[in-house]
């Protein structure tokens, strides 16, 4: 096993060790079978990672590490939720769980966070003087449009009926086009691509607007107002203002 599947193992083996109970598993209900357990899906990611770092690949590695920002932000937020079963206060042992799933979530971050760091370093061992950042914003927008989808499935007709998802495709084009840019350490075209994805957003977040002034059933308005709210906040993002600036930096010094 590569060194990010072999940490993976080591930290759901630990959580085993400290509550005595199997790692929490997602469950979904499908046709005929009814209600199976759902993979986390970061094993299969991870070993892609592990891949790409062993291979010294760039490109590979920063759409590994996309991959990973959703399975792991997904996951990461129903252990949060399963966490909250437990109270620290009551007794030493629901203390230990709930610091059993904190050091999971920790634990699964850091690895991400590793990993990230990783890519930088490879960028600048195969040539760049000073290698790009990883920003997760491809991980970003697709980790928003599949909460939206599972947000709008029971609202299918009106999701079809406005396109509410393919709203988004112009973000997700321009998140992709980062992506492949900084993993060349092509730092204009890095630029254009944060510049114009953070207009996509906004025509995104404002379509979504429009549908919500009009569509007037509660739980459809609950799961199209997180969809919008998360394309708003894409949008006008920090961390996407602070890599343009970054990049700028570079482009001005080299």
């Amino acid at each position: 096993m590569g060194v990010y599947v072999t940490r993976w193992e080591r930290l759901k083996k630990d959580f085993e060790t400290k509550t005595g109970a199997k790692r929490p598993q997602e469950t979904v209900k499908k046709a005929l079978v009814g209600t199976v357990a759902k993979a986390s899906g970061i094993t299969p990611v991870l070993k892609d990672v592990d891949t790409s770092i062993e291979k010294k690949e760039r490109k590979p590695l920063e759409q590994a590490l996309n991959k990973l920002m959703v399975q792991r932000s997904a996951y990461c937020t129903f252990l949060s939720q399963e966490q909250k079963k437990f109270n620290p206060m009551v007794d030493d042992t629901q203390q230990a769980i709930w610091e059993a799933y904190r050091d999971l979530i920790m634990g699964v971050q850091k690895i991400e966070s590793d990993a990230a760091d990783q890519a930088k370093t490879l960028q600048e061992a195969k040539g760049a003087t000073q290698g790009i950042k990883f920003l997760a914003l491809e991980g970003d927008v697709k980790g928003t449009i599949a909460a939206a989808k599972k947000g709008l499935a029971p609202y299918a007709a009106l999701e079809k009926k406005y396109d509410l998802i393919k709203k988004a495709d112009g973000a997700v084009a321009q998140a992709e086009a980062y992506t492949k840019a900084a993993a060349r350490t092509q730092v204009k075209e890095a630029i254009k691509a944060l510049e114009t994805f953070k207009v996509e957003a906004k025509k995104c977040y404002e379509a979504l607007a429009k549908v919500l002034a009009v569509e007037k059933d509660k739980g459809f308005q609950t799961a199209l107002q997180a969809y919008h709210d998360a394309m708003k906040a894409l949008a006008s993002v920090g961390r996407v203002d602070a890599q343009i600036s970054n990049l700028k930096a570079m482009a001005q010094a080299g």
